[in-house]
């Protein structure tokens, strides 16, 4: 044979090759592709989402304060400033400890009575996390901002056997454990290192998920947002700059990835995230059932891809 004739049998027999793998792609593409895409949505993260957190070496003390109506101006009000505004002395519940401790402070709904028109708040704090305090949940529990801590100087929020709580931790009177009938996840309303409030309403803060698709979802879905929103929502961010925390690196869209694709997986994830990811900084969440699980991964499916 020669080298043309040879030329034209490697062709053909490369393209027959080519033709075989490709049809054995199509076939598997159904099941594999699902399995990969959370992941390769990871490595297009935005660099701002995988390091959202603050130098806690660069605050000041003093509480930052945005309004949704005006997210441009930031502004500060000074530790001192907060003690003019109907502080009190409460026996506060310190978790880490196990234990209640005399505490100067002051109610969220001090601060939001300043403003009117606003009667929710979000809580960021240096590591990313965020809390939400609904109007509902102020005007039940009545969490309030712990400025001072009895036998430490006005500031220091340290105390030994605890992470360090400054520049200020939230908290509410009523000891509830996880899993609870009242609250689900009480610890989410008790975060500590918080910098800044953002205050505002259900629609100013967590409008896009209530706006469609999420207007026409059944009950099981419209209860999963409420987890989502009282707990998920503290770690994963909306999207690079919508509502959530930035303590995980893994926006909504890629979390409802996995409830679309992977529902095993999601599911197990959930419940006990070190089983599948050793190094997993996620919490466990053993007193979630597999309705309340199934209930997140119900909200999840109807975030458009």
């Amino acid at each position: 044979m020669n080298f043309c004739g040879a030329l034209v049998c490697t062709m053909l027999s490369g393209g027959m090759l080519s033709i075989h793998l490709f049809n054995r792609l199509r076939r598997v593409r159904a099941f594999v592709f699902p399995l990969l895409l959370p992941s390769l949505l990871v490595l297009l993260l935005p660099v701002s989402v995988q390091a959202a957190y603050v130098d806690k070496a660069d605050l000041t003390g003093d509480l930052i304060v945005e309004l949704a109506s005006d997210p441009a101006q930031d502004f500060v009000i000074q530790r001192d400033a907060l003690y003019d505004m109907g502080v009190k002395t409460e026996a506060v519940y310190i978790p880490y400890l196990k234990k209640t401790i005399q505490c100067t402070v002051l109610p969220l709904a001090a601060i939001l009575d300043a403003y009117p028109e606003f009667d929710a708040a979000f809580a960021y704090c240096y590591d990313g996390y965020m809390s939400y305090y609904t109007s509902e949940f102020i005007a039940e529990y009545d969490p309030y901002v712990v400025l001072d801590l009895e036998g430490n100087e006005r500031g220091d929020m340290q105390l030994e056997g605890t992470p360090d709580m400054g520049p200020f931790y939230i908290t509410f009177a009523k000891q509830l454990t996880a899993g609870s009938e009242e609250i689900l996840d009480p610890a989410n309303k008790r975060p500590f290192g918080v910098y800044k409030l953002k205050l505002g309403s259900q629609e100013s803060l967590v409008g896009p998920l209530f706006e469609a698709p999420f207007d026409t979802m059944d009950a099981n879905a419209q209860a999963g947002r409420e987890i989502w929103m009282n707990n998920c929502m503290s770690c994963h961010s909306w999207d690079p700059v919508g509502p959530g925390g930035n303590l995980s690196n893994r926006i909504v869209k890629i979390v409802s990835m996995h409830a679309k694709y992977n529902k095993q997986y999601f599911h197990d994830f959930v419940k006990d995230p070190q089983v599948t990811m050793p190094d997993s900084k996620m919490p466990k969440h053993p007193h979630y059932s597999d309705e309340t699980i199934e209930q997140i991964r119900q909200f999840l499916t109807h975030v458009p891809n």
